[in-house]
């Protein structure tokens, strides 16, 4: 259960900068952090929890908002949350642990563990299940993250088995190991692997193989009854507009719409963990080689076998630059969960507003703890303008490295397009300066002595990025 938008995904690889030496921690990084989050906690882009720490050491532990917005229960360092995804590390983890106990293999067929096992998954291994590439289709692609269909299935408490005798009636995308497709539904199935091969209950293995000897006592597993204690309440705040999203807004103005429970009946491989910032950093020390954890099973969770997907982490960059990570998503809840090992930094970032910018977040705090620019929250007004206003912005941009923007006017609303690699529409602040989107930053046009411009500046993740303007539109 986690965000897939391709856009981003590429938009991202194109601005990352290139590997450098890590600078060293920034001294006023905590009053940093906080100044930030306090800012989009008070335009209503924030609630939850952050950790950031070094080594053995936290730097920055804080709540923010809400995690009961009713009963005004501020979110603190130990509320509770529901991951989602982020999940799926300790399901990996798990059918680790059963390789290492002797009973499992991971090159095993899955049918081996399953009973009733369809013959379209005759092929399918522990490992590919494990690294999203058994070709089952994902659930959150048919239902639609949030959608009716979803939550009207997702709230019962037979959803889990629902899920997983659903898949197996359904056919594969693709021959088993052939390609990388993130599915959720693979680790419902990797769940009931791990269930028989464990010969007990999924929620009782991973409790005593994994949650305990980590230490994590304010963590386990949800679908049970009765609801966890301090457990957060997840929201959302819909299409309020441009108005609200941009100029603020109070969390207690009643924006903010508690999403429903859903049920996540154990086994449910993908979304089962309920935990809190400081539970996940003491996984990510277990991860840095332990007891638990030794070193060289650690190197095999953070080796990549496809598209960056590790054993439950996606592993992206390199040298300095290296980082372990995976998000969540479910409605009402946001997280991310992020390790950067040259610098041995660990950042934790649970937010229970599900239309938060939470790659934004925590893409900022990354920044921060590196060293380099960053910027604050996009904030204004957002206007009307005219037409004529809107063309004299209009036409072909060089950039720096070559490249053509194309800003254009399409339906009344204007857009900067790098052809082949995406499409930002505009947000206007004044008859200059716009909001953009797509990477939560802002674009600036420089108008020349015949008021059309020529030059414009898009500013986001901290960085210029200035084109000089070429072919201007025929008016």
């Amino acid at each position: 259960m986690q965000y897939r938008t391709a856009t981003w995904i590429l938009l991202a690889a194109l601005i990352t900068p290139a590997a450098k030496a890590a600078p060293p921690l920034p001294a006023d990084l905590a009053a940093r952090a906080d100044a930030y989050l306090q800012a989009r906690t008070h335009m209503g882009g924030f609630s939850g929890a952050v950790l950031l720490a070094q080594g053995g050491r936290v730097l920055f532990a804080k709540g923010y908002g809400y995690a009961d917005v009713e009963q005004r229960l501020r979110f603190t360092p130990t509320t509770r949350f529901e991951v989602a995804s982020i999940s799926k590390m300790f399901t990996a983890m798990a059918a680790l642990k059963l390789r290492d106990q002797a009973k499992l293999k991971l090159d095993d067929p899955i049918c081996r563990y399953l009973s009733d096992c369809p013959a379209a998954w005759q092929a399918i291994t522990v490992q590919q299940l494990i690294h999203h590439s058994s070709g089952i289709p994902d659930y959150e692609d048919r239902l639609g993250m949030g959608t009716q269909a979803y939550l009207a299935l997702m709230i019962r408490p037979g959803a889990t088995a629902a899920l997983y005798a659903d898949a197996k009636k359904r056919p594969l995308e693709f021959p088993p190991g052939t390609k990388y497709d993130y599915s959720n539904t693979g680790y419902l199935v990797l769940a009931q692997v791990v269930q028989s091969a464990a010969g007990e209950p999924f929620a009782r293995y991973v409790t005593d193989t994994l949650l305990k000897p980590a230490g994590m006592r304010d963590s386990g597993v949800l679908g049970g009854k009765p609801r966890p204690s301090g457990l957060a309440y997840g929201y959302s705040f819909g299409n309020v507009g441009w108005n609200k999203l941009l100029g603020g807004f109070s969390l207690t103005d009643g924006t903010l719409k508690r999403m429903p429970e859903l049920a996540l009946t154990p086994p449910a491989g993908d979304a089962w963990l309920y935990t809190d910032v400081e539970d996940l950093y003491r996984w990510s020390r277990i991860m840095d080689g332990s007891a638990l954890v030794p070193a060289d099973e650690a190197r095999e969770v953070f080796t990549p076998a496809s598209e960056g997907y590790g054993d439950g982490w996606i592993i992206s960059g390199r040298d300095v630059a290296l980082e372990y990570e995976h998000s969540g998503v479910l409605p009402g809840y946001v997280s991310d969960f992020i390790k950067l090992p040259a610098s041995d930094i660990t950042l934790v970032v649970l937010c229970n507003l599900d239309r938060a910018r939470i790659h934004s977040i925590t893409r900022t705090l990354v920044a921060m703890a590196r060293g380099e620019p960053y910027d604050p929250p996009s904030r204004g007004k957002p206007v009307t303008l005219e037409a004529a206003a809107f063309s004299r912005l209009t036409g072909d941009y060089r950039t720096v490295d070559g490249e053509t923007l194309r800003v254009a006017l399409d339906e009344g609303m204007l857009s900067a397009s790098l052809p082949g690699h995406y499409v930002a529409g505009l947000i206007p602040l004044s008859d200059t300066r716009f909001y953009m989107p797509l990477a939560d930053g802002e674009a600036t046009f420089m108008l020349g002595p015949d008021g059309h411009a020529h030059a414009l500046n898009l500013r986001y993740d901290g960085q210029d990025h200035p084109a000089i303007l070429i072919i201007p539109k025929p008016q």
